[in-house]
């Protein structure tokens, strides 16, 4: 239909509790346990310093831990693919954008059809959840310089519209669903 727009989104929530996370949240609280403790024990000009340095860790670390709750948005509009990051619901930042005609190929990160991508060893762009049974597709571009690798988890619609798009280089097969259960 002539003026159709193609747009969906989808948004997919990081799952917590990575080693690096759980890393930097203990090092967060670790520190400002250590500076509270050296407040206390300090004397006269020290202590007032101790607090000072208190209170820069604790504005320090309220500022640093809503960054620990991500959530990722993919956007489609007209083959045009935006990622977004979302820390704790309050702010967003705008991570990639590229169009469907810099793409090569888009499939599930264990389909044969990627095998042809696996020399080219490239560190993936991780924009997924992280968990264990997640649908993870992998995006490979054609860059300036080099080829890139990003890896996300877009839902069927996600998926439809990329496929009505380029059906050639979207490698996605909808599941059927079983009516009348």
């Amino acid at each position: 239909m002539v003026g159709e727009s193609n747009y969906t989104e989808c948004v997919v929530k990081r799952k917590g509790g990575s080693g690096r996370e759980i890393l930097m949240k203990s090092l967060l609280v670790f520190g400002c346990l250590l500076c509270l403790f050296l407040a206390m024990i300090l004397q006269g000009v020290l202590q007032i310093l101790g607090f000072a340095i208190l209170l820069g860790g604790l504005l320090f670390a309220f500022n640093l831990w809503p960054k620990f709750r991500k959530e990722y948005e993919y956007i489609f509009v007209d083959g045009q693919i935006d990622i977004d990051v979302m820390y704790s619901g309050a702010t967003r930042k705008h991570l990639r954008r590229f169009d469907m005609d810099k793409i090569e190929i888009v499939a599930p990160v264990d389909s044969p059809s990627l095998d042809g991508y696996k020399h080219l060893n490239l560190k993936p762009s991780d924009y997924t959840s992280q968990a264990k049974d997640a649908r993870v597709f992998a995006i490979f571009l054609k860059g300036q310089k080099q080829q890139e690798k990003i890896l996300f988890e877009p839902d069927d619609n996600f998926l439809t519209y990329m496929k009505k798009k380029s059906p050639r280089k979207v490698e996605y097969k909808p599941e059927k669903k079983a009516e009348g259960i």
